[in-house]
């Protein structure tokens, strides 16, 4: 689970998804990247990487 600094991070990071979208995948990696991959248009590589670079702090 992500701490709350991570969370922001992320929310920030992907600021097209929502609260409940957020809430829907709670936590886990592939499903925010498979969420991320639909709602910005990227495959699903490109979105993991997002992903992980975002729960880095990047």
């Amino acid at each position: 689970m992500a701490d709350e600094a991570t969370k922001a991070h992320l929310r920030t990071k992907f600021d097209k998804l929502t609260a409940d979208d957020f809430k829907e995948v709670a936590g886990n990696k592939e499903a925010l990247a498979t969420k991320v991959a639909e709602k910005y248009g990227i495959s699903k590589e490109e979105a993991t990487k997002q992903v992980e670079e975002g729960f880095a702090g990047k």
